[in-house]
């Protein structure tokens, strides 16, 4: 017979362990609050994802108490996505779950956080490849046969096998510009077309507060990889320095695609940018 359901304070060694995996900063993905202030007050929340007690979110019967308070079973949140994600419709377990490993993954490679000289920090990423590209297909509503969808896949696999080489770093600017560039979509300071997405320096200057030096160097960067380059938007003052970045051969707007497959599938930016698991894109 199950236990009688207790709420249990999780213990010392648990906190550390979750405050340390975290990052001190909120699991939910893309939020950038805190877990614990300057002064060094905790002001984050443990959440659970399956309750500690019955009337609670996800309750499992067949939980122990001493499961339920595992670090295992738990996460640390802000209290607006503690809130948001008691939706068990829209956040069950097991999307809970991957948003905890996603976000604790992050922080769970100190050594790439660590700069050691003459270390090709490439070499410890491994990417997964894509099979089918059906969870792509359905997200975006492609409806596309399985011919279509596996010479994509292997477009993709080719791509993927060259984007390993690239730095980290480039990797998350790529992608900080594609969402800036998705975001600002309807203005005039992007222009999609010419084998790629502009969006202009002037634009990522303010956004990501760079130096319009420190975004060319990135973007000629991109180019030497052959995944951006620097170009032109015609604006009302003349033609204006941009950043591209550019589509697949076959002219797929792979980056494009990507934000809005992230979006519509909640699924975060840094398991394509960091982790390169397109194998998410597969059903």
């Amino acid at each position: 017979m199950p236990e009688k359901a207790k709420r249990l304070a999780p213990k010392g060694e648990t906190l550390r362990e979750l405050f340390l995996k975290s990052g001190n900063l909120c699991a939910f993905p893309g939020c950038g609050q805190l877990m614990m202030d300057a002064e060094g007050t905790f002001i984050g929340q443990v959440c659970h994802i399956e309750a500690a007690e019955e009337d609670g979110e996800r309750f499992n019967s067949t939980m122990t108490n001493e499961d339920r308070r595992a670090a295992s079973n738990l996460m640390l949140m802000c209290y607006p996505h503690h809130q948001k994600t008691n939706d068990v419709t829209a956040y069950p377990v097991e999307r809970l779950k991957q948003m905890k490993d996603d976000h604790e993954r992050r922080f769970s490679r100190p050594d790439r956080a660590i700069l050691e000289t003459l270390t090709d920090w490439t070499e410890l990423d491994a990417p997964t490849e894509v099979r089918n590209l059906k969870r792509l297909d359905e997200v975006l509503g492609w409806n596309n046969g399985a011919t279509e969808l596996q010479e994509a896949a292997e477009e993709l696999n080719a791509y993927v096998a060259r984007l390993k080489n690239v730095p980290i770093e480039l990797r998350r600017f790529l992608g900080a510009v594609m969402k800036r560039a998705a975001k600002m979509d309807s203005s005039r300071a992007v222009q999609t077309g010419m084998a790629g997405t502009l969006i202009l320096i002037s634009d990522l200057k303010g956004a990501f507060n760079l130096g319009e030096r420190a975004i060319a160097e990135r973007a000629n960067q991109l180019d030497a990889y052959g995944l951006g380059d620097i170009d032109q938007i015609d604006t009302d003052m003349g033609p204006k320095p941009a950043v591209r970045i550019l589509d697949l051969k076959s002219g797929w707007p792979l980056w494009r695609d990507i934000i809005t497959f992230c979006e519509d599938a909640n699924e975060p930016l840094e398991a394509f940018t960091d982790d390169l698991d397109f194998a998410r894109l597969d059903g």
